[in-house]
């Protein structure tokens, strides 16, 4: 075996070692979950049964704690070591327990009063105690139907004993033996593959070696034709970089445009002062289905396009658009101390052109509008697709004040008018209700106020 055959066994086998390192923890933990789910899966469907036996799935009626004691006392012993059944509302109306339960029921983790709607488990070792499963099963009146109302709960107990723990364990070791000794044969197969196309690429590089005296000769006479080349291509690369900064400037803020093409990522940022501006047209669905596609995308990007220049004269941040939804932001990626005034003033421009385009246009849109000023996260999502995003509360309750605002009025928190009073004067709406946001004090702004 040569130095170059010896090279490719030792980079082969130190590959093969990392991959079985890697595989066999994840085959041996991926087998003993497994093996852990058919022992929970065999258990809560024999409970169920010996429960539908006695009679203790609908625990509604004077016998339901004889018929839910009677099951646990059942169940106690062969499938679990501590059974406990509750009523519906979590009330616990029988317990059984083995020795073995007894002697760890003190031990047992603490939980809240049963409430779950689907059949789970929890697996956990008890100090000096062993192995331990703890099951959830719902009842249900019908088991079936899984839609059905809970009558009650059950929960067992299961200490796994010494055995079927090793034995389980021998079987998690197996497999992840096998999976360790197939990653060593995969290695061992690619050996000579991996010598035999070595080998061919060294052919063809003496092939390519001999040819390259003729080639030289030719390149000799033309390295001025491919000077210029070169020559051309650079400028040509240059107007590309230049588009390509444009391009990436017109989508993403110009700071995190510039740390993007410096740093190949940008990274998230909180800002704990902005505000956040929503816009959305009424009958939106309406429109659309009364309107050519061609018409509603044209109408669109002229509404959109005055958006963005009214929030480029206004110092606001165009975030995205998602439908007929316009979003906006101030005080971010640069921090500002009038992000709110900012925010307001540009809505009520584009309430004042809206406004004005109606009057000559065929197609009436009505917009509503929404501020809110509070922290957020910003940052940019995407590899292909950079799309330059902000996140947090606040972004949900500026959407809530579009939802919850009026056609033809920017609709502001009170958080936003303590920022703005000053510079505008508000109508105070009172508490409105806010979908998933309960009671907000609202205000309508009527406009600046006069100096």
């Amino acid at each position: 075996m040569n130095s170059f055959k010896k090279r490719t066994a030792i980079r082969i086998a130190g590959v093969s070692l990392i991959l079985a390192a890697i595989a066999s923890p994840v085959s041996w933990y991926v087998s003993r979950e497994r093996a852990e789910e058919s022992i929970v899966s065999l258990a809560i469907e024999e409970s169920r049964s010996l429960i539908e036996l006695h009679e203790a799935a609908n625990l509604i009626g004077p016998d339901a704690a004889q018929h839910a004691e009677n099951a646990a006392k059942t169940i106690s012993g062969g499938l679990f070591d501590i059974a406990e059944i509750y009523d519906g509302s979590g009330r616990k109306l029988a317990e059984a327990m083995t020795t073995k339960g007894a002697a760890i029921e003190s031990s047992l983790p603490h939980h809240v009063q049963p409430a779950y709607t689907e059949a789970s488990y929890k697996s956990f070792r008890l100090a000096e105690k062993g192995w331990v499963l703890r099951t959830f099963v719902p009842l249900r009146k019908n088991a079936s139907d899984i839609s059905g109302p809970i009558t009650g709960y059950f929960e067992g107990v299961r200490v796994i004993p010494a055995w079927q723990e090793e034995q389980l364990f021998a079987g998690s070791l197996t497999v992840a033996l096998m999976v360790c000794l197939a990653s060593f044969l995969c290695g061992a197969a690619l050996y000579p593959v991996v010598v035999r196309l070595s080998e061919e690429n060294e052919r063809k590089s003496r092939e390519l070696l001999e040819s390259q005296t003729a080639l030289i000769e030719g390149l000799q006479r033309s390295e001025h034709e491919l000077e210029e080349k070169v020559s051309q291509r650079t400028i040509e690369l240059q107007h590309e970089q230049v588009r390509t900064k444009e391009l990436l400037h017109n989508i993403l803020p110009v700071d995190i445009a510039e740390e993007l093409s410096a740093t190949g990522h940008a990274r998230p940022a909180r800002h704990e002062a902005a505000t956040i501006l929503f816009t959305d047209f009424s009958g939106f669905t309406q429109a659309v289905s009364a309107m050519p596609a061609d018409r509603m995308v044209g109408e669109l990007n002229e509404i959109f396009a005055a958006f963005d220049s009214i929030t480029d004269e206004c110092g606001v941040e165009k975030i995205k658009t998602v439908g007929d939804a316009y979003m906006a932001a101030a005080g971010l990626p640069k921090a500002c101390t009038d992000h709110a005034q900012r925010c307001v003033r540009a809505g009520l421009r584009m309430i004042d052109y809206l406004e004005n385009r109606n009057r000559t246009s065929a197609f009436k849109w009505s917009l509503r509008l929404g501020v809110h000023s509070g922290p957020v996260v910003a940052g940019v999502v995407g590899r292909r697709k950079y799309a330059y995003d902000i996140w947090g509360d606040t972004v949900n309750i500026a959407s809530r004040m579009e939802s919850s605002g009026a056609v033809g009025r920017v609709n502001v928190s009170a958080y936003t008018y303590d920022l703005i009073r000053d510079e505008f004067e508000c109508e105070y709406r009172g508490k409105v209700d806010a979908k998933g946001k309960g009671e907000i004090d609202m205000y309508f702004v009527k406009g600046a106020r006069k100096t």
